[in-house]
């Protein structure tokens, strides 16, 4: 198989990334032009002020995608450098992506935690499940 096909959900998910920072600077910067929070907030994010719910949203979204990426990263890295990619790798590649990308969708819109919670759990199931994998390919 082609070790290449593995870059799309890896391009995929910076493009998630990238769509997630931009929901969340202009979150922000709505929330400051509107006079819900000062720029002061955001020199070193403790001040007392009440942070808007859906800039709080955003900004946990955006640190939930940073937290678990880049072991999703590693392990496509290392699956490709060893060229143990097929398609049951690339299957469970996108059903890693579209478990981010609904758990952030559900994070940044109506946030209601069982559906959020689950998909974030099932994501990181399916990168368990991936490094099992390759580590047993691997053997």
């Amino acid at each position: 198989m082609n070790q290449g096909l593995l870059s799309f959900p890896v391009l995929a998910i910076i493009l998630l990334i990238a769509s997630v920072l931009i929901i969340m600077f202009r979150r922000r910067t709505s929330a400051v032009a509107r006079g819900d929070l000062t720029s002061a907030y955001y020199k070193t994010y403790d001040t007392v002020q009440v942070i808007p719910r859906e800039v709080r949203q955003a900004e946990r979204c955006f640190v939930n995608l940073l937290e678990t990426t880049p072991i999703f990263f590693a392990i496509c890295l290392f699956a490709v450098s060893l060229g143990k990619v097929d398609l049951i790798f690339l299957v469970m590649a996108w059903f890693y992506v579209a478990c981010r990308l609904l758990q952030s969708i559900v994070h940044i819109t109506s946030n209601k935690l069982g559906p959020r919670s689950q998909l974030y759990m099932l994501g990181w199931l399916i990168m368990l499940a991936f490094s099992f994998r390759l580590g047993w390919m691997i053997i």
